[in-house]
């Protein structure tokens, strides 16, 4: 799943609703939150306006502010949805899935929330309880589903990300993301390739990717199969880096990769930029550039 794929689904959807736009009385207004790291993939906490540029399709626009966004900060609480995969795992990677899971749970600050949710039972309600959430990763199972083909399974996990990203947007200010614990080739390719595919997956990768601006939610990718034991690269060409975050794949530590992740919702940036009168009110591509040498800004790929 290349980037010139999202190239082509913005031109598709022109004509749908801006909901993330705002207005500030004078003028629409765009507002983007976007993580800045360093090249050790630490938070980077003292850009300034001057350190970024901000495209939307083909113009620049300038930012009319940018602030940042830490867990002290009143009513900056977190909410975490894992995204359980309880359909395609091996039952090897049970345990390795809860480790991931049970690393959030266990690292929850005040303010948190968060919801363990099943992939074949997408259902859900946020809590701070800790001990609710602990029996949910202890009660993680894989069921047997039988023979589900790749398209079905993709177009499955598109539409559960659509409604939990649809559900989040009245959820509050604070940080948001989906953490899919899970096959990679589930959650960070859920559209296959074309000479495998009788479905026409754009209308779900649209509805997903219009949520996740929307309500303005990352998605993150944790794979439990480790070094060598995935179908998906992973990294920057996938569905979680498209909508801001980022798929752990290929990696053995997978407190590492939760750690990682918690760091990112606990420390992020809000973007308050120009609207520009282009490209309809559908999803148009987003561009957010570093100008700091050695610092790295991540946002979703596209915006309202």
């Amino acid at each position: 799943m290349k980037r010139f794929l999202l190239s082509c689904l913005l031109v598709t959807v022109a004509g749908t609703v801006a909901l993330t736009s705002q207005s500030d009385g004078r003028r629409p207004t765009v507002v983007v939150d976007a993580v800045a790291l360093d090249k050790n993939g630490a938070p980077v906490t003292d850009l300034k306006p001057s350190d970024v540029e901000v495209w939307i399709g083909r113009f620049q626009v300038p930012i009319d502010k940018l602030e940042l966004v830490t867990h002290d900060r009143e009513g900056a609480g977190r909410i975490i949805i894992l995204l359980m995969d309880d359909m395609t795992v091996q039952l090897s990677m049970i345990a390795r899935a809860q480790e991931a899971a049970r690393r959030f749970v266990t690292s929850m600050l005040p303010g948190d929330r968060a919801a363990v949710v099943m992939l074949s039972d997408p259902s859900f309600e946020t809590t701070s309880d800790m001990a609710k959430l602990r029996r949910a990763v202890e009660s993680y199972t894989v069921r047997a589903t039988g023979v589900m083909r790749q398209e079905d399974v993709g177009a499955h996990v598109l539409k559960t990300v659509a409604g939990i990203a649809g559900a989040l947007l009245e959820a509050g200010e604070g940080r948001k993301a989906i953490v899919g614990i899970g096959s990679g080739w589930v959650y960070d390719r859920p559209i296959p390739p074309p000479q495998v595919s009788t479905l026409n997956p754009l209308p779900d990768w649209i509805d997903a990717m219009r949520a996740m601006s929307r309500s303005r939610t990352a998605f993150y990718v944790i794979d439990p199969g480790g070094l060598g034991n995935n179908r998906a690269e992973g990294g920057d060409s996938g569905f979680a880096r498209e909508t801001g975050g980022h798929a752990y794949l290929n990696v053995n530590d997978l407190e590492l990769a939760a750690d990682r992740i918690r760091r990112e919702t606990s420390s992020y940036y809000m973007i308050t930029t120009g609207n520009p009168p282009v490209g309809g009110s559908g999803l148009r591509q987003l561009d957010v550039k570093s100008l700091r040498s050695g610092v790295t800004v991540r946002t979703r790929r596209a915006v309202h």
